[in-house]
């Protein structure tokens, strides 16, 4: 009893079996045949077997179709058994709103793949593609374009030597020569990521993008078209089309709607006109407005080179329209044989020419000093006297670039030394609240007028190597910035 009752068990589990696997060799079948490329229309239809393989060649008004994929041209050799196609003479393949046009190509069913070997246009309702020859592959919706591309939307366009295009995300991903021209720039580089429905456009390798104001080159950039924003790093530069400004650093921000631009790492600023340098830059970051009034700000180890005017100092600010430069954070200026420091020292430079300076001491401030001028002698046989002022403020004023009148307040001192017929002739000492000194046309002193407190001292010749020849606080420094190129920083 018990081994009827496991022998019709056994029978029925081979029976079920048997059934399932039937069904599973159905709907196999049933799947595969889904995927075959069928044939749906042709004036002409011919069958022949080459190198064992069973062929089909169809002629005229030529259609087919595999799932929602139609393709139509004027005559075709389908493979049966490797589910293939070749397509020739006005072939147009369909899916959905996709259509892609070409004279001669390839269908893989199996990878639902189309090769096109000629001229080729991809048309969808978000862009438009063409070039020299491309595969577009239908499950991903994915094209590879080659030769001479070009895509194009309403709000871009895109040229390029090859590019994948990602059709339901709108992602193009170009290669050699590319071009991405939109309403706020025009970005050019050896290669580009496009994103469109993100507003972010990636270059890299000899990248250049051109903005309603500025032109900007680096090695790699990333360009945010809905904020009007871009990032670019390494070999940056951006030259300010309508001022003849050119500004490099090792990475750029730059905000296109605010005309708002930041450098950072080594950054330089050059402003060219008259085709040469008249103003150079030096710091490890630079904030550009150019906006009116247009200005520039330098942080950190910057250097200012603008003919014969030199300065060094923690933070500057330079404002192009009324030509002034701010120093501050330790500043000192050189201008001929002129050094000056203060803890805060202002330059007006009109018609690109030093008219004043204006050293201040500014009270409160931790490690404040004396604004201090120094004045080296010329002739190398007195090389080792220097004339100096110091008090709380200096105000030197120029008269085509040779300083016509030095006045001091605050405490003012001054050393400075004589000269007769180009021979040594003593010093003078004078102190007081205020110090006003008048220079000739050789920027030698012609009359000191003190006001309030006054004391003066004069030391001959003969007794000068007997006294301290310089004002408490003097400092001679060798440091003056020196003109580089980019390639040096």
């Amino acid at each position: 009893m018990r081994s009827n009752i496991f022998s019709n068990f056994a029978s029925s589990c081979i029976y079920i079996l048997f059934i399932l696997s039937a069904f599973i060799s159905l709907t196999g079948q049933s799947s595969i045949a889904q995927d075959k490329i069928e044939l749906k229309n042709a004036k002409e239809l011919s069958g022949r077997i080459i190198d064992g393989q069973s062929i089909r060649e169809a002629k005229g008004d030529v259609e087919f179709f595999q799932g929602n994929v139609k393709v139509y041209c004027n005559s075709a050799i389908q493979y049966m058994a490797t589910n293939r196609v070749e397509l020739t003479g006005n072939v147009r393949i369909y899916q959905d709103t996709l259509t892609l046009f070409t004279d001669k190509a390839v269908y893989y069913g199996d990878e639902r793949r189309a090769v096109c070997n000629g001229a080729v246009t991809l048309k969808d309702p978000n862009a438009t593609l063409r070039s020299d020859n491309g595969v577009y592959t239908f499950n991903d919706a994915k094209a590879f374009f080659k030769g001479d591309v070009i895509i194009v939307n309403p709000e871009y366009r895109i040229t390029s030597d090859e590019l994948i295009y990602f059709r339901n995300s709108e992602e193009s991903y170009a290669t050699g020569n590319v071009v991405v021209t939109t309403d706020s720039a025009v970005i050019r580089a050896d290669k580009i990521d496009f994103l469109r429905r993100e507003g972010r456009t990636f270059a890299r390798s000899n990248v250049r993008i051109d903005s309603d104001s500025t032109v900007i080159m680096a090695d790699t950039a990333t360009n945010y078209s809905n904020e009007r924003r871009s990032v670019a790093t390494g070999n940056v530069s951006i030259n300010s089309i309508n001022n003849n400004t050119v500004a490099y650093a090792d990475r750029l921000e730059n905000f296109e709607r605010d005309r708002f631009t930041k450098l950072t790492s080594n950054a330089m600023l050059i402003q060219i006109e008259d085709n040469k340098d008249t103003l150079m830059i030096n710091c490890d970051t630079m904030l550009a407005v150019r906006t009116y009034p247009e200005s520039y700000v330098a942080l950190s180890n910057v250097e200012i080179i603008r003919d014969n005017f030199f300065s060094k100092c923690g933070e500057a600010k330079y404002f192009k329209e009324v030509e002034t430069i701010s120093l501050n954070r330790q500043p000192i200026v050189w201008q001929d044989n002129l050094q000056l420091t203060g803890d805060s020292i202002y330059a007006e430079l009109p018609g690109k020419k030093l008219q004043s300076i204006y050293a201040k001491r500014i009270s409160g401030m931790q490690g404040s000093a004396e604004s201090f001028a120094i004045s080296k002698n010329d002739d190398s046989v007195y090389s080792s006297r220097f004339d100096q002022i110091s008090g709380d403020d200096i105000v030197i004023r120029f008269d085509d670039e040779k300083i016509s009148n030095i006045d001091v307040t605050g405490n003012a001192r001054s050393i400075y030394f004589m000269y007769e017929t180009g021979r040594g002739n003593g010093l003078n000492r004078i102190e007081g609240e205020e110090l006003i000194i008048y220079f000739d046309a050789e920027e030698k002193v012609s009359k000191i007028k003190v006001i309030s407190e006054p004391k003066g001292e004069y030391v001959p010749e003969s007794l000068i190597q007997t006294v301290n020849r310089t004002l408490p606080g003097f400092l001679l420094r060798d440091d003056k910035p020196i003109r580089r190129f980019r390639s040096e920083m």
